[in-house]
This record gives C-alpha cells, structure tokens and sequence, in this order.
C-alpha cells in the first residue's frame, strides 16, 4: 500500500549522456519552472545499480517534492538569483499539472541524440513501495512492472523513446533511507560549459582537512581533485559528507571558477546500498556482493598489471584488483592461502570474477616456507625431493626423510587485519568509504 506524504512528489532520470548535461543540473532547472511552488524537504540524488550495462554515466536518478510549503525552512540552494529554501512540510499540487509542465523542461533539455538516453517521468502524491528502490539499486527491473506499480500508487507518468528512464524515477520516489548522505553540488555559467574546470587543488586539500565529515574530495594517491566530474556536463563541483550543516561551508572554501548555482541534495552515495551478503556459488553477472572467503592460492599478477586472487568459500573464483587500485593491489599481493577475507564488489560475466571494491582482512596465516631440504643423517649429504610435500631421499646412500624434516623459515607479514579500499578516483558513487564505517549522520532532514 502507497504511503500518504505531504506535497506532490516529481522525479526524473536518464536525460542525460557521455557527451554531456546531467540528470541533477535538471533538477535546478524545475525549481526554475516551479517557482511558484515550494521544496517539501531536501531534493534527493538517488544512484541505482551501478553494473547496469546500458547506463548513461553514473545511473542517477532525481526526486523532488513540490507544494505549498508551511512550518520551518531552511537553505538548501541558489538558483536564477534567488534562494532556495525547503520546508518541513506543505499541501499537495496536482500531479497532473506537475507532469504536464515538467515534460516540457524535459523534452527541452534532455540529450535525445544518444542512444542509452531514454528519459521518463514521474508524478505522484504518493510514493511507491520501497521495494522498488531494492529492485533497482541491486537488480533489473522491467518497465511493465514498474508502470503497474505506478498504476496502484496513483501515479502518472512519461516515456520518451523506449522509456527506460521511467524505472529510475519511480525507483528515486520510492526510496526511504535506511542510511543516507548529502552532497551539495555548483554548477558552472552555461557559456563555461564544456570548457577545462579552474579549480584550486590547494583549495580542495585544505576543505579536506578542515572539515570532519566530508569524504572523497581529494586523491592523494593519484593527486587528482575528487570533487570535480571528468565529462562536459554542468557541474563545477560535488562535495559529499555526512552533515549537511558542514556542506554548506565546505563550498565556500573552494577557490577558483565562481557557480553560478548551486543545491544540496539529500542521496544514498556512500551508504553500500547494492551490496548483498552471498555466498560464491549463487553469484550471478552483475551482482554486487558481499562474500566471506578464504584464499585458495597465491595471487598472481597479469598483463596490464591487475592482481588475481584465487578465492574460496567451499566453491572457488577469482577477484580482481585492477591497475587504478594502485596501492590496493599491494594488499591482494601480501595475502597468502588460509587467510581470511570479506570482499565486497561486482560479479563480472567473461571471465567469471568479483571486481573488488573493498575488503577486510579478517585472519591472517603465519608465513612459514621452506628454506632448505634436511641433511642425510647417515652419509651428511644435502637431501632431495621426491615431490611436493612428499619427504625427501638422498641421492648418495637412499635414505629418506619426512617432510616434516625441511628446515622452515617464518616470515613477517606485509599486510595486517583491518579494512581496505582503492584510492578515492576508483570508488564508486556507492561505495562506502571506511571513514564512514563509524559515522552517524548527524542531520535528520
């Protein structure tokens, strides 16, 4: 059953492409639309699954509340020179009127020329199920299924071209955060877009140590502005945290090119929403997942320089660390069979393997190698193998030995117990960092 919220709910996806605009820089523009209307709480950035292979970039869907808004409010954006300010509350708006004009700033800006952009819409006083946001964060959903929901919830809705986009909306509108962030995103003059961002690095690093609850700003690793997006879309900059209080002056250290708006947005980045505990043998191509595993065989790195590690939990598979790990390779090398891991990340098809974003190392083995065979108690000749772990024979009078005769060598391990993560360029939006792990959030908007 559909849950009565205040104000009419609006959201959107898939408008966007490789070559540029951006899903939430459309959210800046109905607000500009709405003007009349009031934000009903924070707008939010809802990230779906992120192995979907026909996604635009990173599979970003926007959720607006709009109405009349009445009791306490608060800042949360500037947009066309004008704050913007969401209420804790306000009355409902027709669906229908939202619909009709927010297609027209959609058919207005939306990128129709690419071929994965398929834009939908969707209105509606009540929010769907929950379920659907599961069923999209960490699945496929069909359009035939979704729209049927829609059908029970009331809502009325959109398609462009295939209509794809209208399961990320409905997908946004029905998300209810059992763990949630924020980010507070610039965007740039329309004249600037499309040409190289002007960024202070240093300007970045000291908002990265002046503030607590912030993450994911700057890759020291790769010394690489984490903030700022690569494509030629709207945005500036995008700064993500856990208090929406420290956002808001966490912007105003950035030196460089001016905004010329920005919004805060309330989003489920950071919180490991896609992740499912699974075991090896039930996973699938595109699953992302959580295994508690032991290692099976030495890692062994490959051409291109990506670490294999050869994983077990009664069933066998490999798990990748690729290249733009960097560091994060180093601690798949330092592993050795018998130690015990929890690896977290995305289930590639050909060849079968876990993409790994994140990992804990539970247990770790003693290392100790053979150094050298025994020496012939009989003849004081240096003995041979007879094979792997086979014992050993002297080539000059015959006699054997154990195995357990070798002469053993301890070594020191070069990684220990706790948890690890690539460099901050090669995270997912998803991603939880390890600097969240221990963290409240501290708002409730």
């Amino acid at each position: 059953m559909a849950i009565a919220v205040p104000g009419t709910h609006l959201a959107f996806d898939d408008t966007d492409s490789p070559e540029g605009m951006c899903t939430t820089y459309l959210a800046t523009l109905m607000l500009e639309e709405f003007a009349d209307l009031d934000l009903i709480g924070l707008p939010r950035l809802v990230r779906l699954n992120p192995n979907i292979p026909w996604k635009t970039r990173g599979n970003a869907a926007i959720s607006l509340c709009l109405g009349r808004g009445s009791g306490k409010s608060r800042l949360c954006g500037h947009v066309a020179d004008t704050d913007i300010r969401c209420y804790d509350r306000g009355a409902p708006v027709d669906p229908a009127e939202l619909l009709e004009r927010a297609s027209k700033v959609l058919k207005r800006v939306a990128r129709f020329d690419c071929d994965k952009t398929n834009p939908g819409i969707v209105a509606s006083r009540a929010k769907p199920p929950p379920a659907l946001y599961w069923g999209a964060v960490r699945g496929i959903l069909g359009l035939r299924d979704v729209e049927s929901q829609l059908k029970r919830s009331g809502a009325r809705w959109r398609k462009f071209k295939n209509g794809r986009g209208v399961i990320g909306a409905a997908s946004a509108m029905s998300w209810r955060p059992r763990d949630r962030t924020w980010e507070v995103i610039a965007y740039r003059s329309p004249d600037l877009v499309g040409t190289r961002r002007s960024i202070s690095d240093e300007s970045v690093i000291a908002m990265d140590r002046a503030t607590r609850r912030t993450f994911n700003n700057y890759d020291y690793e790769n010394h690489h502005i984490a903030i700022a997006p690569g494509s030629p879309c709207p945005i500036l900059f995008g700064i993500r945290g856990d208090s929406s209080d420290e956002l808001l002056k966490a912007k105003d250290m950035i030196r460089g090119e001016r905004p010329s708006k920005w919004l805060l947005f309330m989003t489920n980045q950071g919180t490991d929403d896609h992740i499912v505990p699974k075991r090896v043998r039930s996973l699938k191509p595109r699953d992302s997942a959580r295994v508690d595993v032991r290692v099976a065989k030495y890692p062994v790195t490959v051409p291109g320089k990506h670490v294999i590690l050869r994983v077990t939990d009664g069933c066998e598979m490999d798990a990748a660390f690729y290249e733009p790990s960097r560091a994060f390779r180093d601690v798949a090398r330092a592993l050795i069979p018998g130690d015990e891991v929890t690896l977290y990340g995305s289930v590639r098809e050909t060849p079968r393997s876990l993409n790994v974003e994140k990992m804990l190392v539970r247990r770790l083995v003693r290392d100790v190698r053979k150094s050298h065979n025994p020496m012939c108690d009989a003849c004081g000749k240096r003995m041979g193998s007879v094979g792997a772990n086979q014992g050993f024979r002297c080539k000059k009078c015959g006699k054997k030995a154990p195995y357990s005769r070798a002469i053993f060598e301890k070594h020191a391990r070069n990684v220990k117990p706790g948890w690890y993560e690539p460099p901050v360029a090669s995270r997912r939006h998803l991603h939880k960092p390890i600097r969240r792990l221990s963290r409240v959030n501290i708002d409730n908007l």
